[in-house]
């Protein structure tokens, strides 16, 4: 194959960008948020919008999403043996979504006239384009198979890993999962990085009785109804461990945080200070509870002692204002929320152990600004919220420090950001499309995948990495498509 050039690193070649297929790319532009008021609860779409305002002329409007370069990977069919046809098709189906929804491996396909017997060709896969080779074969007793994957990578002609992984059965509830936990290992072996295959989403979902708990596997997959309180629930809130949900919710007369355990998809009280408890999320070690409770008509947050279950201790303190949705910075030393404060609703940044608050978001003197439901990423370095855009939400972030606002969404009306634990994706609640739902969109290129189609779906809250047991056992979802949208 002709290669213009040798680099540092071979993968990364200008000249397999042609054979590859080439990479995703979007345009997109930095804007200031504007419009908006304080409201405890997601607006929804038919809400009366602010008055419209003008972006000020000192806003720098310039490319967001650049041309991102992904390395191609190639994944014959999977050896197997004549009873593990099903399972062989179905575990590379899976596979190659994940890889594919990733945006860190661009997935080729493989021709028919392709030879896939004897050893490896490298000088073939190499002329093809690949920079990786994933092999896979199903071994062992039908009640106990095993998949053994093994990466080449091509440029260099060896094998950079091997491992196998146990299978549950095809109908399994934890087989999913299984192979999700196996495509995040294979983007480990050829990125270094982070997937996000064995992961999941919660979020509120209109059902037969009110609002209830959802969670759908990343890929779309595998939606199940958590909750069974036939009331109203916000604002779930994933625990560190990924085996607990915490959740505002009315089920009784005084609104309060329940927790759900995920196995076997129970619910018990786990705050109820007086007056309305809300907007719950778990520090990174998992010790606190962070939420906002009702103080003299107002809401302040407050931190709660998981451990010892006691404790509360407020951390905000503004006069005649609200503040809540905190999210915890990945060393648990700071914290961000939403306040209306300084009479417009702003994102704040403040240490966990004083009360000085210090606002990231731009503060416009006497226009309606509205940014609310901040969300910190895993890597520490940007937060996520929606802001008013001409009294539209749109998706942004921001560095911790103010710095640095880049707008992230233009169409339709987009809210409730949540980030991936690659901190590379955000799951947010959009009417893009022309429908309403769940979308995922990948922050460096600007790809943008629907997850759940649903008008009244909201609130999403993104897993840590998950084990392939953590759902097993749970009813299954009654109302929205359960399948991939």
């Amino acid at each position: 194959m002709l290669r213009t050039a040798r680099l540092a690193d071979p993968r990364q070649s200008p000249a397999r960008l042609g054979t590859v297929g080439g990479v995703r790319a979007a345009l997109g532009a930095t804007a200031l948020l504007i419009g908006g008021a304080l409201a405890l609860a997601p607006a929804p779409a038919t809400a009366q919008e602010p008055e419209r305002d003008s972006i000020p002329t000192d806003v720098r409007v310039g490319i967001l999403y650049q041309p991102v370069y992904r390395p191609g990977i190639v994944m014959p069919v999977i050896a197997a043996p004549p009873e593990f046809t099903e399972l062989a098709d179905s575990v590379r189906t899976v596979i190659l979504r994940d890889l594919d929804y990733g945006d860190r491996l661009e997935v080729m396909s493989v021709g028919d006239d392709v030879p896939l017997e004897g050893p490896v060709n490298y000088g073939l896969w190499d002329q093809l384009g690949a920079v990786w080779l994933l092999l896979g074969a199903i071994e062992g007793p039908a009640d106990a198979a095993t998949l053994r994957l093994s990466l080449h990578d091509v440029v260099y002609r060896l094998l950079q890993d091997v491992r196998a992984f146990e299978l549950p059965p095809l109908q399994h509830p934890a087989f999913r999962m299984a192979v999700h936990s196996a495509a995040d290992q294979v983007v480990r072996w050829a990125t270094s990085s982070t997937g996000i295959a064995a992961t999941r989403i919660a979020y509120v979902d209109r059902s037969p009785g009110g609002l209830e708990v959802f969670v759908v596997d990343n890929d779309g997959f595998g939606l199940r109804r958590l909750s069974n309180d036939s009331s109203i629930a916000y604002s779930p809130a994933w625990s560190p461990s990924g085996d607990r949900i915490a959740y505002m919710s009315y089920k009784s007369d005084d609104p309060a945080i329940y927790e759900l355990a995920i196995n076997p998809g129970t619910s018990s009280l786990l705050v109820d200070l007086p007056g309305m408890d809300l907007t719950p999320t778990y520090s990174p070690d998992g010790t606190l509870l962070a939420f906002a409770a009702t103080v003299e008509g107002r809401t302040e947050v407050y931190t709660y002692n998981l451990a010892e279950r006691c404790c509360a201790r407020r951390l905000t303190y503004a006069r005649f204002a609200n503040s809540l949705s905190p999210t915890f910075s990945p060393d648990g030393k700071r914290f961000a929320f939403n306040s209306d404060r300084l009479g417009q609703l702003h994102v704040f940044v403040q240490s966990t152990q004083d009360g000085s608050a210090e606002l990231i978001t731009r503060y416009i003197y006497d226009q309606s600004v509205h940014n609310a439901a901040p969300d910190w990423s895993p890597t520490g370095d940007r937060i996520a919220f929606h802001g008013w855009v001409e009294g539209v939400p749109q998706i942004f972030t921001v560095a911790p420090d103010g710095r640095g606002l880049r707008q992230l969404t233009q169409e339709g009306r987009n809210e409730d950001p949540s980030w991936a634990p690659d901190g590379r994706h955000i799951v947010f609640a959009s009417t893009r499309g022309g429908t309403a739902g769940l979308w995922v969109l990948d922050v460096v290129s600007g790809r943008v995948r629907r997850l759940v189609r649903s008008a009244e779906a909201r609130l999403p809250d993104w897993s840590g990495r998950l084990d392939s047991t953590s759902l097993v056992g749970v009813r299954a979802a009654a109302g929205p498509n359960r399948d991939n949208p």
